[in-house]
């Protein structure tokens, strides 16, 4: 568990990259490493799917680049939209945020959390408070 203040940090399969591609247009999913890799595995069920001409094979190439791409970068954008959103975002009401105050939250929810942590709690007992929460709610 990542301390208050300390980036936590975010992993992905190696195979995010290259596995699961998927080509609406000829209706697949592909492994994709290399030009070479995605020829030597998929040449003959493209063609039977309608990628013919070279040129259908080099627009398919650049797709699949592209999308590769795509997925290495989306950490590094993830990053640079959460350092945008903490460096710009202002809560229209921080007084209830900053710190958060127990009276902006149902009682009803304050107790089921009050519970939760007591040394006796048990998931009927959870079960029972969460029930009169949606029941409030209702």
């Amino acid at each position: 568990m990542a301390t208050a203040g300390a980036p936590r940090r975010f992993c992905r399969c190696a195979c995010f990259c290259s596995e699961n591609l998927y080509v609406a247009r000829y209706g697949l999913h592909l492994r994709f490493r290399s030009e070479q890799q995605l020829r030597q595995d998929y040449v003959p069920i493209l063609r039977s799917r309608g990628c013919i001409s070279p040129q259908d094979f080099q627009q398919l190439l650049a797709e699949l680049e592209q999308e590769v791409e795509r997925r290495r970068r989306l950490g590094q954008e993830s990053a640079a939209r959460k350092a945008l959103i903490l460096s710009s975002y202002q809560p229209a009401r921080p007084d209830i945020y900053y710190p958060l105050q127990d009276a902006a939250l149902a009682p009803e929810f304050l107790a089921a959390a009050e519970y939760s942590a007591s040394p006796g709690a048990d998931l009927q007992g959870l079960l029972q408070r969460l029930e009169t929460l949606s029941d409030a709610a209702s």
